[in-house]
């Protein structure tokens, strides 16, 4: 399944030249924008897992009281494994009639990405119940679903090579450092 960028290729190129320099002191210290476009831009799809969790938590953190239950959508990408909680109602899936070519493939199966992301999701709900003195538990988790999501790719000359920097298709955000090494990994065995 495809998931449709919602952010057309212009757009990527505005968001991508008015962001502040990461790499330039001066530009941070006067607040300039960096205002150099990528000299080439791709749209990069990424393998990804989605799971369903049912997460169980006691109402008032004490035993014998009511447990409330919520669905929590997780998503792992299918390379390195990283898990990043997901809003769903964000996804439409591709509607073209000619189907993207996906960057790469899924390097793990879906068990193994179930296991990441239950590991992942209960340290973050252990993290959290020692915060709020409750004790949240995920109970159940659904087989994953495929998905590839779309990045896009703008690459960049420095003075000695290139860079890139990735932006989310969908929601308009450059991603992270996180994600980095996930990209670099993707980058390597395009199609």
């Amino acid at each position: 399944m495809f998931i449709e960028p919602k952010i057309s290729q212009q757009q990527a190129e505005n968001i991508f030249s008015t962001k502040k320099s990461s790499l330039s002191l001066i530009s941070k210290l006067f607040s300039r924008k960096n205002l150099l476009s990528p000299k080439r831009l791709e749209v990069v799809y990424l393998p990804f897992y989605l799971f369903e969790v049912l997460v169980e938590k006691e109402e008032t953190g004490q035993k014998n009281t009511p447990t409330s239950q919520q669905q929590v959508t997780l998503s792992v990408d299918g390379l390195l494994g990283h898990a990043v909680l997901y809003a769903e109602n964000a996804l439409d899936v591709e509607k073209d009639s000619k189907t993207p070519t996906p960057s790469c493939d899924f390097e793990f199966t879906s068990s193994e990405a179930a296991k990441i992301a239950l590991d992942q999701y209960k340290g973050i709900l252990l993290e959290h119940g020692l915060r709020t003195r409750s004790h949240p538990q995920a109970k159940e988790i659904s087989e994953g679903r495929k998905i590839y999501y779309p990045f896009w790719v703008g690459y960049f000359k420095k003075k000695k090579g290139y860079d890139f920097k990735a932006l989310d298709a969908v929601s308009g955000e450059i991603q992270g450092v996180r994600m980095r090494r996930v990209f670099i990994k993707a980058l390597k065995s395009l199609k």
